[in-house]
């Protein structure tokens, strides 16, 4: 059989729907070989163990997330409240991709008291905090921003376990409308001096 050939973007992003769908523990080196129609003794060349190609997924997942969420943070032709909204309904759109909610907390929940990537999730939930307390920093002090920050990260992760739980998507969306009205009353509209 001629050796297939594939792009290492596709091939990340193809192991990542099935670590993502099945878990880390529930996936094997067959799986993900079938998923990206390689051979496993070519996984195992580049990746010697399931925890090495997971820590290459994980890098990716944060390099798109990094893209295609974290980026709108920058996007200094919307005004703040707007780059915050966008943001937060990228993060839903994902999460509802499948029924599967966030990749990292999923991880974090199947592999955390193993501690097989608790440095990699924190990185990935720190920088998630940091891009969304530069944003708040924009319209109040950069303490209150920070904690603003984590709080909007955990009550995402719990309004997303609740959706995962019942399939109701309501629960990320009330969560999302509610958090981007107390947002504006941040914000509010600016009385001339």
């Amino acid at each position: 059989m001629p050796v297939q050939k594939i792009e290492k973007t596709d091939f990340l992003l193809r192991c990542w729907e099935v670590f993502h769908k099945q878990g880390y523990h529930n996936t094997s080196m067959q799986d993900l070989a079938k998923a990206t129609g390689l051979q496993k003794a070519g996984l195992y060349h580049h990746y010697p163990t399931k925890k090495d190609l997971m820590e290459a997924v994980m890098a990716f997942a944060m390099d798109e997330f990094r893209s295609y969420v974290l980026s709108v943070a920058d996007e200094t032709n919307l005004p703040v409240e707007q780059r915050f909204e966008k943001l937060m309904r990228r993060c839903r759109r994902l999460a509802i991709l499948h029924r599967q909610g966030c990749f990292f907390a999923n991880i974090a929940l199947e592999t955390g008291r193993d501690d097989l990537f608790n440095g990699l999730l924190m990185t990935a939930i720190n920088e998630w905090c940091d891009t969304l307390t530069h944003l708040f920093s924009i319209v109040m002090p950069p303490e209150k921003a920070r904690v603003y920050a984590q709080r909007i990260v955990m009550e995402y992760e719990g309004a997303i376990l609740f959706y995962k739980l019942s399939g109701d998507q309501q629960y990320v969306e009330s969560y999302i409308e509610r958090t981007v009205a107390e947002f504006y009353e941040h914000t509010g509209p600016k009385v001339p001096a």
